[in-house]
């Protein structure tokens, strides 16, 4: 169905993703070989050709018109590779991508859950939910796409709720509407801003969902622009990065901390910490951070 070439360098992208350890899980890795990137990267295509688009970087589609910072991306296939995994998407499930970006993902998801299940994705701007649904539509998959705020609720008539949900922008909140939608032991995956520290990696967490607010089962580290929100009514237009209100309810003496001594651990390390999330009490962590009407817990693993 789709050129040679492009097979070829799909087979060489995934075995270079299980050379470096990214790619393990069989489903994935299948995943992997059906959809072709450039699919979703026209222009991209044109400017570097079919071996640019499957280098493991990721790609820039979209900038700020007047700032021309980076708003969307086709992520690097290695941290793709490693949260799908992390997700563990099973056939049938029901599954939320907050951030679009080319339609990329949603097509490998679409695959893992199969005929039975639900993808649905979401991106605040209009443009970049269009070049998804586009790039979606040439292959032929059943995602779909919404233009929706991703941190506040989807607009889906599942009534039985969502198994899992990835987030493909970074977020220094875990939304109460995330808990809200998922299943009793569902799965969110998402890129934690634990720092202001510009240097420091963004804590890419799977997090269970708990009876009353969730914990996280893996963590790696990674680097992803920030979740954008809808401008307010009149504003100039576009999209912001979200700014999330100070709890009413102080969690503690520690709730300003954003740097505290947790951030010894290591950039490349991240995985030695456990964090915990709660939107009644605060967790009983080591340190606190306040997020709008929830906190996050952060703890060392034993034996560190």
């Amino acid at each position: 169905m789709y050129d040679v070439a492009s097979l070829e360098l799909r087979r060489r992208l995934v075995a270079h993703l299980r050379r470096r350890g990214y790619l393990r899980d069989r489903r994935v890795t299948q995943a992997f070989l059906a959809v072709p990137r450039e699919l979703f990267l026209p222009d991209e295509l044109r400017r570097v050709g079919l071996s640019g688009v499957y280098r493991d970087d990721a790609i820039v589609t979209r900038r700020d018109p007047e700032t021309r910072a980076p708003t969307s991306s086709s992520s690097q296939p290695a941290i793709m590779a490693v949260m799908l995994e992390m997700l563990d998407v099973q056939p049938g499930d029901r599954v939320v991508e907050v951030g679009a970006g080319t339609g990329y993902n949603a097509a490998l998801l679409d695959l893992l859950t199969g005929p039975a299940g639900l993808v649905v994705t979401v991106d605040v701007d209009l443009e970049t939910a269009r070049a998804a649904a586009r790039g979606l539509r040439s292959f032929r998959s059943g995602a779909h796409v919404v233009v929706a705020d991703g941190a506040g609720g989807w607009p889906l008539t599942h009534e039985t709720g969502i198994d899992r949900v990835m987030v493909t922008a970074s977020s220094d909140a875990v939304p109460r509407s995330w808990f809200d939608h998922l299943v009793p032991g569902g799965t969110v995956v998402v890129p934690l801003r634990l720092s202001d520290a510009v240097d420091r990696a963004h804590a890419v967490t799977a997090f269970v969902k708990v009876d009353d607010g969730f914990d996280s089962v893996a963590i790696t580290s990674g680097g992803f622009m920030p979740l954008r929100r809808p401008v307010p009514a009149g504003g100039s237009g576009g999209s912001a990065p979200a700014e999330p209100a100070v709890p009413d309810e102080s969690p503690g003496p520690e709730q300003p901390m954003r740097r505290g001594p947790w951030m010894a651990v290591p950039r490349d390390d991240v995985s030695r910490l456990h964090l915990s999330v709660r939107y009644t009490e605060p967790p009983d962590s080591r340190w606190l951070i306040g997020r709008g009407d929830h906190w996050i817990g952060i703890d060392l693993l034993a034996n560190l």
